[in-house]
């Protein structure tokens, strides 16, 4: 056979065998449920590793806690075993609230390098910015009542004015009380002219520690003039401060003065 009666055979023969082969599938779809079995399963598996671990580390903490408080209050009777070792201490002072931590244990000082700070009941208040008029403080109330009602207010013997020139009215008074106490520290009156070159006259009662000039001696009035015009009187008596301001001569705010006298 020669090569051309060869090649003539073979095609002969690959074109039967193309005809007489099955075709194939075009498209293979697999099962998806033994993959997703195995995929649950997988899941499965890890939630249960996560639980246990999670479950061995808290129980290694409670281990932990219960040796550490054996060793801590090894001391104590069983029935104190689980008192806690701070106590949270809430006190309201000044209008604010201040949280205490501290050991139940009495703790030594000794070969201390520097003193301990002293606790918060030691330390002094913050000193007022004397305003010259009602307290300036972070916390208080005020209330507009009757002279007769502010006499009766005030933690002091209030004096009641004797003398108020002609022309001149209560137009209001004023008690100012501090945060935590029940009567009055301060008491304002504003008298009103009506005449159009009076203006007002103000008398502030206060306690003396709310004065700059609180070391004064008693019954020593001191006149100032601000700049914007009038004049201030301003003397202590007893645990009181007292500041007369109007728009009039020293000599007529003397006279006020000396007409503030406590009801006997």
């Amino acid at each position: 056979m020669n090569k051309s009666e060869f090649d003539a055979e073979f095609e002969r023969l690959f074109d039967e065998a193309a005809e007489n082969s099955e075709p194939l599938p075009t498209e293979f779809n697999a099962d998806p449920s033994a993959s997703w079995r195995t995929l649950q399963q997988r899941l499965q598996k890890e939630q249960r590793k996560a639980v246990w671990l999670r479950r061995a580390k808290w129980a290694s903490v409670s281990a932990a806690s219960l040796i550490a408080g054996a060793m801590l209050f090894s001391t104590l009777h069983t029935t104190e075993a689980f008192r806690p070792m701070f106590e949270m201490v809430y006190k309201a002072k000044n209008n604010t609230i201040n949280v205490s931590v501290r050991s139940t244990e009495n703790v030594s000082t000794e070969g201390a390098k520097t003193p301990p700070p002293p606790p918060d009941d030691m330390l002094p208040p913050p000193k007022l910015e004397d305003n010259r008029d009602l307290p300036n403080e972070s916390a208080f109330r005020r209330v507009k009542v009757t002279l007769e009602e502010a006499a009766s207010a005030a933690q002091f013997a209030m004096p009641i004015p004797a003398y108020i020139p002609s022309g001149y009215t209560l137009q209001e008074a004023t008690v100012h009380i501090t945060l935590g106490e029940s009567k009055a520290s301060a008491v304002k009156l504003v008298y009103q002219g009506s005449a159009d070159n009076q203006g007002q006259l103000e008398i502030l009662f206060r306690k003396r520690s709310f004065s700059a000039n609180a070391d004064r001696p008693d019954g020593i009035r001191t006149f100032t003039a601000p700049v914007k015009g009038g004049g201030e009187l301003e003397w202590n008596n007893q645990d009181i401060n007292i500041i007369v301001r109007s728009a009039m001569t020293e000599q007529e705010l003397n006279k006020i003065g000396e007409g503030l006298k406590v009801k006997q």
